[in-house]
């Protein structure tokens, strides 16, 4: 999908929101955790023969930002369209005695989820709710790091897909602010399709992966504000 398209999708995405008369508005950012997912020794076909004799560290500390919106669909179900910029990527490396080496693959991402909240209360001052839906992410940038006895290099990442889709889950808690409504939201996203290639030049191992397999997994804890009756004569919710 070229970035023409992709303007235009988010237009409509965002008129789509704005033109709901139910519609509240917020703004929303925390960090997180990421990694992808391989099968088992199966990342080489994507990173490379270099990868090898690195260990899996820690994944990778990340963080992500954007809009939502909250449109009320019945008394306890809510849809929540929401626009984020997301960091996600990977963290290898050694830390050995005469060898030192960090090796990061960071990626930038525009999403897109579509998600459907359950209310499981419906008291005004404060309630909580599971959020479940897709997601679609359009590449921003893609980088790798590598550093070696503190001698840092930074690549661009040329075998990663243009876009990515998958799955939100997670559980969200909400209370009432004179001017507002706070949200704190923990959740978990998970890639449907593969989101990198295969690099250029890779031979299959005979014992290798029988399938591709390389997707997208986050873990965040989310801080969110919802500003409460933007349009006059709105009327409040729960």
């Amino acid at each position: 999908m070229t970035y023409r398209n992709i303007t235009i999708s988010i237009v409509l995405y965002l008129f789509l929101i704005i033109s709901s008369a139910s519609a509240q508005f917020g703004i929303k950012t925390g960090p997180g955790i990421s990694d992808i997912a391989f099968l088992k020794e199966g990342q080489t076909p994507y990173v490379g023969y270099e990868i090898n004799s690195l260990e899996h560290r820690k994944p990778m500390a990340v963080f992500q930002a954007g809009a939502y919106g909250t449109i009320n669909i019945s008394k306890r179900i809510d849809f929540q369209p929401e626009l984020l910029y997301v960091m996600q990527g990977l963290n290898y490396g050694t830390n050995y005695i005469y060898d030192d080496i960090k090796y990061k693959l960071i990626i930038q991402y525009l999403q897109m989820p579509l998600l459907l909240k359950y209310n499981l209360s419906i008291r005004k001052r404060k309630h909580s709710g599971l959020i479940a839906g897709p997601y679609a992410s359009w590449k921003l940038n893609a980088v790798r790091i590598t550093e070696v006895e503190g001698l840092r290099n930074k690549t661009s990442v040329t075998n990663l897909k243009d876009t990515d889709f998958g799955v939100i889950a997670g559980y969200a808690f909400e209370f009432k602010l004179p001017s507002g409504q706070m949200m704190i939201e923990l959740r978990c996203g998970y890639s449907l399709v593969n989101m990198m290639n295969r690099i250029d030049g890779y031979i299959p191992d005979y014992y290798g992966p029988s399938k591709e397999y390389a997707r997208n997994v986050n873990i965040s804890l989310i801080v969110g504000y919802k500003f409460l009756n933007i349009w006059p004569g709105k009327t409040e919710s729960k």
